[in-house]
């Protein structure tokens, strides 16, 4: 049972102090009630939005199982962790397309261009803040020791995933994008071995393929880095590391500034346990690109 003081706690710090209280409660959880936790984790609007006599339709159980789920999570009843629910999604940005119109009515373009660089500054802000040099060196550790690194990025987090493979592809081989061209994500994550590491990088509203991760990395036993927007990610039973980065932007679609730099800083601390070898491997593809005319102009030193 949750100590007393943790429904206060949870209610001043919102719903990631929710999603904490409810990962450490899953294991110790009745089945049924596993379920309904799993999708208070999976669905956190729905919390905000249905009764819950909806909500336990969905998930096929009864209303008075959501009831004793609410008190084995150290709340009052359901109605005060639905509080916590609802207050996240009022304090939530709005969906992108209520948010492209609000921008197209807006006056004043270069007044944007500069909010949106504030923004990403401090989303950086925000990322250096929330990530401990130590906890970036950790999940690099992780991925240098591997093998093999699966990247598992879709929809817009697909551009921080493939930066990072470009880069890391630069001082290492056997870099996986799953689900890229030419290959089956269900293919991909059945190769998937315990030796292995998968870096997933996710934000609300999470691609539906997060839970076919979810379900490889812990058949697998394979390591799990997150990148994500929260500690409270579908992910983050199985993660042994999670990076937090933010979204919040002035336009109508959420910056992946913040994501871009933590995998740029991520890739950065690998190659500093990669060694020589992954010098000298820079070295020569760069070298290759310039004798190729990838590169139009000529290198420092050359003739």
């Amino acid at each position: 049972m949750p100590p007393r003081g943790a429904h206060e706690a949870m209610t001043a710090q919102g719903i990631d102090a929710a999603g904490a209280r409810i990962l450490a409660e899953l294991p110790a959880l009745a089945p049924q009630l596993a379920e309904g936790a799993r999708f208070l984790l999976d669905h956190p609007e729905a919390v905000a939005t249905s009764s819950m006599r909806e909500i336990a339709g969905r998930i096929g159980v009864a209303p008075a199982t959501l009831l004793r789920l609410a008190r084995a999570l150290g709340f009052t009843d359901w109605s005060s962790m639905r509080d916590v629910y609802v207050a996240d999604f009022r304090a939530s940005s709005p969906l992108y397309a209520e948010r492209a119109d609000a921008l197209v009515r807006r006056e004043g373009g270069t007044a944007l261009a500069k909010d949106m660089l504030h923004a990403q500054q401090a989303g950086i802000g925000h990322v250096l803040a929330a990530n401990p040099a130590e906890a970036i060196e950790e999940a690099a550790r992780m991925l240098a020791a591997a093998p093999r690194i699966f990247v598992a990025a879709f929809l817009s987090c697909r551009a921080p995933g493939t930066a990072f493979a470009y880069i890391c592809r630069l001082f290492r081989s056997n870099i996986v994008m799953l689900g890229g061209e030419g290959s089956s994500l269900a293919a991909d994550l059945a190769a998937i071995g315990p030796d292995d590491a998968v870096l997933a990088i996710n934000f609300r509203p999470y691609a539906r393929e997060i839970h076919a991760i979810a379900e490889a990395v812990r058949r697998s036993g394979a390591t799990l880095v997150s990148i994500a927007d929260s500690r409270a990610t579908p992910l983050a039973a199985q993660a042994r590391s999670i990076l937090l980065f933010g979204t919040e932007s002035p336009s109508f679609f959420p910056s992946i500034t913040p994501a871009m730099a933590l995998v740029e800083s991520l890739a950065a601390a690998m190659l500093a346990h990669a060694g020589d070898a992954a010098a000298a491997r820079i070295g020569a593809i760069e070298q290759a690109l310039y004798d190729s005319g990838a590169y139009a102009a000529t290198p420092r030193g050359g003739s």
